[in-house]
């Protein structure tokens, strides 16, 4: 990355500064107060958005967690009438064949409830179920929107190719963009078009 007239810019993107964002912004995520944070303005949550091919995977995945455990629970009922009840085998294969179904069945609906970004004045969470990646405010250089792949970019200051996608609802880029660069004025905003960014990939070529 390199800094240029206060303004920092990232080599994998478009060297184009946009003026300022458009003051009118709809759908605003609900914010709410987050534990950890001392600071008088509240943290905003922006719920990680799947693609169409990955919720039917997990939501694929989740029926067959389910159908597994209702199979496991008939095979368990019949094992309790007619099978040897003495024989510790069969009491750790159903113990094992509930714990597994339903740990996967509780990863995949923490994945689709709780994967969302949460930003704050101090830092930008990725929660993704119960995974969390933080990333102090500090550490971030820039944010770039590519307008031609509708794409929304951190980039951050400890590495010129570090990056990361940010995930969410094309409405929400604008409030983003102002929320981010807001608690942090240091962090510079940048966009590129699309005939832009035909033009970059034309030269990198």
């Amino acid at each position: 990355m390199k800094e240029d007239q206060e303004n920092i810019y990232t080599t994998d993107a478009p060297e184009v500064i946009a003026p300022e964002l458009p003051s009118n912004t709809p759908e605003l995520p609900a914010r709410t107060e987050l534990q950890g944070d001392r600071s008088s303005r509240p943290g905003t949550r922006y719920r990680f958005r799947f693609s169409p091919l990955t919720r039917v995977v997990l939501f694929a995945g989740l029926a067959l967690c389910l159908a597994a455990i209702g199979l496991t629970t008939w095979q368990f009922a019949d094992f309790l009438r007619t099978g040897n009840l003495a024989n510790t085998l069969e009491w750790l294969k159903f113990v094992l064949l509930y714990c597994v179904s339903g740990a996967l069945a509780v990863i995949i609906v923490a994945m689709l409830v709780r994967s969302e970004y949460i930003l704050t004045n101090r830092e930008l969470t990725l929660a993704f179920g119960f995974i969390r990646s933080k990333y102090p405010l500090s550490s971030i250089a820039s944010v770039h929107l590519f307008k031609g792949a509708n794409k929304l970019a951190v980039y951050f200051e400890d590495a010129k190719s570090k990056y990361m996608v940010i995930v969410i609802r094309d409405s929400l880029y604008e409030a983003f963009i102002k929320d981010l660069t807001s608690r942090n004025e240091r962090i510079a905003f940048s966009f590129s078009t699309a005939e832009e960014e035909d033009e970059y990939k034309k030269k990198k070529k």
